[in-house]
């Protein structure tokens, strides 16, 4: 065996090597990245476009080195150009969504409920009415439903379906094709495969008649084909692009010595080693960080996003911080290096090949290479910075944009606290503030104000309606109040409820000494009328400087999980997601409410649950499995444990004199394309709980209906509930909702408060 003969066989053995790597490599990755919405039946597809690559990348090795007559590398280009276009055929799709050819749905052979039908005009004389229909085929493309007529009316079209995997509809992801009023034809948007039944409801509203057409399955055809198209020939021209790289390399052994000596390329192509593998990770990191953020946080503005980042992580929860780790940071990790080690040593199986004159690759090939990977970088950066998440941009050059321009807000809108006079009764009352993690009223059900087809929150539901609840809505259905900008998390929620403000980015810095020095909250008012205050949470305090605001504003003793470990509470080594559970927080609740009214002194105990935290949940011992989905456990466990601790502070004698806020933080991060949210539609509003018992104020009834406000109005209405006088009835950005005035949000509307709010505002960085 001649050394040539040696050298091919050494090639051969790297290049099967490094193919088994790649795909050992990124199949690893994307095993890691399946818990993502979107990524979970990725592997089969990317396992082809490899195997594709690699075969084709072999064939053209062997083309160049083992044909040596003109007809047979005619016909090797051939057969690679031929395989090039049959992968790019078969990998594009194009087989598959020629098979999906329109059809019509038989409505004879339909089932149908809620609706009374003469002909093709069709009255809703039911609540939730539906039309049902076997399918014949197995996987469906689109659906669109039309009607004879235009609606006379916006109405909400949905259309949910079965399959063999997920048997009932609330398993699978259910899709709105929302119409216009003077509209007749409804889209939606819709790809799933083994599909049993699909179900459409047009119209919600009894009494609502519609003249129906016909509804279409596998709509689109030709646009879905054009687009398959596209992606074929975008696929074939990566395809050859491929095999024509490694021949101009191969090919350039000269150009490669020449080049190889020039200083400048030297100097430009010196990086390569460190630029081009942290090029590749940023931006792999950037597309799966936020892919992560997108299956797992839902509607976050950016500003949110980075004052997460910039706090530390201490307390957080492990599972949080595993699922980041788990899927957004180590998949692009490891295709980095498994990118550079194949790279290393494809450049020793090129060189055992002689298509390279030495074991590395030339000077003008790394300065191409560093050069595409940047403008990659830039491209990726800027297209994940504008993507949306959730139907809601992440909005990162927007926010750049934002803290650069300048308002006037504060100056104009904002009521200092410690400039208003305030009235207390001679009798001060004792205020139990119970943040309820994630806890929205869609959580309901339909009838009762909700989105959800069952109401996983009874209890609440009951309590809001016996006592007050603000709610957006009307005929006592359960609403809230909404999240404005930088107060849609824990710590911004809470200080939007206690001050009325917003969290903006740049307090991150002053969140872990003396938080916000010159702000009045509500802390500081009750602080100075010598109110005992106690901060009481299962989890580490010092997250997010939660710890921090309270003791600045104002020396709150602090009960959180690992005061609870030294009290004796939990074991020392005892933790279950983010410290302890709600129902261990309740037991110390109790203790602490009895040692808080033995004093003369009024008090204010605030307190924040953790179960219902995003993704799932914390399922402890106390929830039952009464739904399908843990998440909806979990609420309805929390929905129990809430009441019961209602009720036993009910029978305590300090009661009479105690008022009760309980309240969402925000609406939950929980991704909305989950099957839990599978009503929720464009026309619904997301709305935080609240409800308040036992306030000692008088107010006319319809102050509590049909009211556009946000999470900022708690401050004063907690005050006011108090029994409090308030001059002007506002505090902060809030207003006192008992007085009836116009709130911000009624008076200048949430749009513009919300990009107010994102600029840069002198008065308000006086608070720091």
């Amino acid at each position: 065996m001649n050394k040539q003969q040696k050298n091919y066989i050494k090639a051969v053995v790297g290049f099967v090597l490094a193919a088994i790597i790649l795909c050992a490599g990124i199949m690893t990755a994307l095993y890691l990245m399946r818990e993502e919405k979107g990524m979970e039946n990725l592997m089969a597809p990317v396992l082809k476009r490899l195997i594709a690559g690699i075969l084709l990348f072999g064939l053209t090795v062997c083309w160049r080195h083992f044909l040596k007559k003109s007809v047979s590398k005619v016909a090797g280009i051939i057969v690679i150009v031929l395989l090039s276009l049959f992968f790019a055929w078969h990998i594009s799709g194009i087989p598959q969504e020629k098979a999906l050819k329109p059809q019509n749905v038989n409505l004879e052979k339909a089932e149908f409920r809620g609706y009374e039908i003469n002909g093709n005009h069709f009255l809703i004389k039911e609540a939730r009415p539906f039309i049902k229909y076997k399918m014949q085929s197995s996987k469906i493309a689109n659906v669109k439903v039309y009607f004879a007529e235009p609606v006379a009316q916006d109405t909400d079209v949905k259309i949910s379906y079965q399959t063999k995997e997920k048997p009932t509809y609330e398993q699978n992801p259910r899709v709105w094709a929302n119409i216009k009023k003077g509209k007749k034809i409804a889209f939606g948007e819709v790809d799933a495969t083994g599909i049993t039944r699909i179900k459409v409801r047009f119209g919600s509203k009894i009494g609502q008649q519609f003249v129906l057409d016909h509804i279409e399955l596998n709509a689109n055809y030709r646009e879905r084909v054009q687009k398959k198209q596209i992606t074929m020939i975008i696929y074939f021209m990566m395809f050859l692009l491929m095999p024509a790289c490694y021949l101009l390399l191969s090919h350039a052994v000269e150009l490669q010595k020449r080049t190889d000596q020039n200083k400048i390329l030297k100097v430009l192509s010196f990086p390569f080693g460190l630029l081009v593998p942290v090029a590749l990770f940023i931006t792999l990191l950037a597309c799966s960080m936020v892919t992560w953020l997108k299956s797992t946080c839902g509607d976050v503005s950016f500003s949110i996003i980075v004052l997460q980042l910039t706090s530390p992580i201490k307390g957080t929860d492990s599972g949080v911080i595993n699922s980041i780790i788990k899927t957004g940071i180590i998949p692009p990790l490891l295709v980095t290096l498994t990118i550079s080690i194949v790279y290393l040593i494809m450049v020793r199986v090129l060189y055992n090949l002689e298509d390279l004159p030495v074991k590395k690759v030339p000077a003008w090939t790394k300065i191409c290479l560093e050069i595409i990977l940047l403008i990659v970088l830039v491209g990726t950066i800027q297209i994940q910075g504008t993507i949306q998440i959730q139907g809601t941009k992440v909005g990162m050059w927007e926010y750049i944009k934002s803290v650069q321009e300048k308002t006037d807000f504060y100056e104009k809108y904002y009521v200092n606290p410690a400039k208003t006079k305030l009235d207390f009764p001679s009798q001060k009352r004792n205020l139990i503030y119970i943040f309820m993690e994630s806890m929205e009223s869609s959580y309901a059900d339909q009838e009762d104000g909700g989105i959800m087809d069952d109401n996983y929150i009874p209890n609440l539901t009951k309590l809001a309606k016996e006592n007050i609840n603000f709610s957006d809505k009307a005929d006592g259905k359960l609403g809230g109040p909404t999240c404005l900008e930088a107060t849609a998390y824990t710590v911004g929620g809470m200080v939007a409820q206690t001050a009325a403000i917003n969290l903006k980015l740049h307090n991150s810095g002053s969140m872990f000494g003396n938080f916000l020095p010159n702000l009045t909250t509500m802390g500081d008012i009750l602080n100075k009328e010598g109110y005992q205050q106690v901060f009481l949470c299962g989890s580490e305090g010092d997250f997010a400087g939660r710890d921090t605001y309270f003791t600045s504003h104002k020396d709150f003793h602090i009960e959180d999980y690992n005061a609870a470990k030294k009290e004796g509470f939990i074991a020392p080594d005892y933790k279950v997601f983010w410290g302890h559970e709600d129902e261990i927080l309740y037991k110390r609740a109790k203790k602490q409410l009895e040692q808080l009214s033995s004093s003369d002194k009024p008090f204010n105990l605030t307190m924040l649950t953790v179960d219902t935290h995003f993704p799932r949940g914390y399922k402890c011992r106390l929830c039952k499995d009464k739904y399908n989905r843990q998440y909806a456990n979990v609420i309805a466990c929390a929905d129990q444990q809430i009441y019961d601790f209602v009720e036993w502070i009910k029978k305590q004698d300090f009661y009479k004199n105690t008022t009760i806020v309980i309240a969402g933080d925000h609406t939950t991060m929980v991704d909305t394309s989950d099957p839990i949210w599978s009503n929720l539609n464009n026309n619904y509003k997301r709305t935080v709980y609240n409800t308040i018992i036992n306030a000692d104020c008088t107010y006319k009834e319809n102050v509590t209906e049909n009211r556009d406000f946000s999470t900022m109005d708690m401050f004063p209405t907690t005050l006011a509930a108090l029994g409090v006088q308030i001059d002007g009835n506002r505090l902060g950005l809030g207003t006192n909702l008992f007085s009836g005035q116009k709130t911000l949000p009624e008076k200048l509307g949430r749009g513009y408060i919300n990009q107010e709010l994102k600029k840069n505002d002198k008065e308000y960085n006086g608070f720091y």
